[in-house]
């Protein structure tokens, strides 16, 4: 079974701490609350749970807060949001864990104090540069308890701006959407800027798409529109949140509403359209204003690899060195002669139809495609162009791909060494065929000398009268994200005397 796929959740995510920026409107600075540089615990407010100067995994309990949000829809059920009645910056929550029990007494609107939890955060990013989300799961060893004491109102929803917030900067705009992590909020002028697409299982409460201000709309909570397109624009009510992405939670299908206050779309196009890094953050205009799905950076795949690039980019003129099994997604260099640092994978989404026979290894193309990064947060990551990425045909072979030789396994299953080499054409001699995989994943073993390294299926699947045997082999050198090793994707193979 072929295995490529884009992971857009993951596991193993890093636990610690970050700083904000003085500034009275922000928990954990001058004149906010903590600003004394004591460590609260036991009864507090949320503003203080969202303090950076309460760490990780001190115990608290929240009493007399509202329950703004229940996740009761699809396959992933059992979140639950709570916020100060007050409401405002930093004033709302989620609550992992709750006991399913209690979560069927509540709906929203009802007010309940909160026992036995801790305070979570986690982010992508190690030092939780601006992007990350607090939590209350339960204390170690016990049961977070939920106990409802009334019933109230919702908070009127905080009003957010999308398109105010993508005319930020990067720092900026992630301050700006912490603020509103665990809040319900309004969001206004949010154009839809990229199609709908599914991630994780692909089920039907794992199903977003991105507005401006670089966040995204997620169907955890309810169903997205009917036929939602890209330039579509909306107001859009829901909590806010944060799991690799900014994220607005819609709880019901009118919270998704058809707007015509977004700015018209060639405005946000012409905005960013000429301009690669204008505040020098790092990441171009077009990704920090998430303009438009068709405003993007001319950019090398060596610019892509060694991440000075980001967001939406168009390779021009680039080589197919190969194509999946299944027909849909490639790789491809920057030129016909394979290098380190020029190769990338190129993923067309899930339900991607047939390439076109003309794209074939050896064809020059044009690809357009938004840069990510694949992994699960623990080990290294696989660099590729996704989002539903095109690949366009300009011109047929002249000649076929050449492959790196002289390189050996020893050297390419080292990080160090081996990253370089990631997605690019390879040719390596006298491999072993240890073991084909079995029928769930046909993930197999290879050997080059002492060194042991993975095989699989996404190209060319081996096969049982392969075992044992020896060969010159070229594939893809890739990083296996699901396995946390370095391995080929065979593409041909010749049978050698083995040494």
């Amino acid at each position: 079974m072929n295995r490529i796929a884009y992971v857009a959740c993951a596991l193993g995510l890093l636990l610690t701490t970050a700083c904000r920026d003085d500034d009275p409107t922000n928990p954990g600075t001058d004149g906010g609350p903590g600003s004394d540089g004591t460590i609260p615990g036991g009864e507090v407010e949320i503003q203080q749970i969202q303090d950076d100067a309460m760490p990780a995994g001190t115990q608290v309990e929240v009493k007399g807060v509202v329950v703004t949000a229940i996740d009761s829809f699809g396959s992933r059920t059992g979140d639950l949001w709570v916020q100060e009645p007050e409401g405002g910056p930093f004033s709302g929550i989620k609550v992992f864990g709750a006991p399913l029990d209690q979560l069927a007494l509540l709906q929203p609107g009802d007010i309940v104090d909160i026992t036995n939890a801790q305070k979570d955060e986690f982010a992508l990013d190690s030092d939780m540069s601006g992007r990350k989300v607090t939590e209350l799961k339960p204390a170690a060893g016990g049961t977070l308890t939920v106990t409802k004491v009334g019933t109230g109102e919702l908070p009127a929803p905080a009003a957010v701006d999308a398109l105010a917030i993508g005319m930020m900067g990067r720092a900026e705009r992630d301050a700006e959407w912490e603020k509103w992590e665990g809040v319900l909020i309004t969001v206004s002028k949010a154009r839809q800027v990229s199609d709908v697409r599914g991630f994780g299982d692909m089920e039907i409460d794992q199903q977003e798409f991105r507005i401006t201000g670089d966040a995204r709309v997620q169907s955890a909570m309810t169903e997205l529109p009917e036929g939602a397109a890209t330039a579509d624009c909306y107001t859009v009510t829901g909590v806010g949140d944060y799991f690799f992405n900014w994220l607005v939670l819609p709880t019901s299908a009118d919270q998704i509403a058809d707007s015509d206050a977004c700015a018209p779309e060639e405005e946000g196009e012409a905005a960013c359209a000429d301009e690669i890094d204008n505040d020098g953050d790092g990441f171009t205009d077009c990704d920090d204003r998430s303009c438009s799905a068709t405003c993007s950076t001319a950019a090398t795949i060596a610019d892509i690899q060694a991440g000075t690039v980001t967001g939406v980019v168009v390779l021009d003129g680039v080589y197919v060195t190969a194509r999946t099994g299944n027909n849909k997604h490639v790789w491809v260099s920057q030129s016909l002669t394979a290098a380190p640092n020029e190769g990338i994978f190129v993923f067309r989404g899930s339900n991607a139809s047939d390439l076109p026979a003309s794209i074939v290894p050896g064809a020059k193309v044009n690809v357009t495609g938004t840069v990510q990064e694949n992994g699960f947060g623990q080990g290294d990551t696989t660099t590729q162009l996704g989002a539903g990425a095109t690949v366009t045909f300009v011109e047929a072979p002249t000649s076929a791909p050449v492959p790196v030789s002289g390189q050996t396994a020893a050297a390419l299953v080292v990080a160090a060494t081996g990253e370089p080499y990631e997605s690019v054409l390879v040719t390596l001699t006298d491999v072993k065929v240890n073991s084909i995989g079995t029928a769930d994943f046909w993930v197999g073993e290879l050997q080059q000398g002492a060194t042991t390294f993975l095989s699989d299926d996404d190209i060319m699947k081996l096969e049982d009268a392969d075992l044992n045997k020896c060969f010159t082999m070229t594939g893809i050198w890739t990083y296996q994200v699901f396995d946390d090793e370095y391995g080929l994707l065979p593409m041909t193979k010749t049978e050698t005397p083995c040494p």
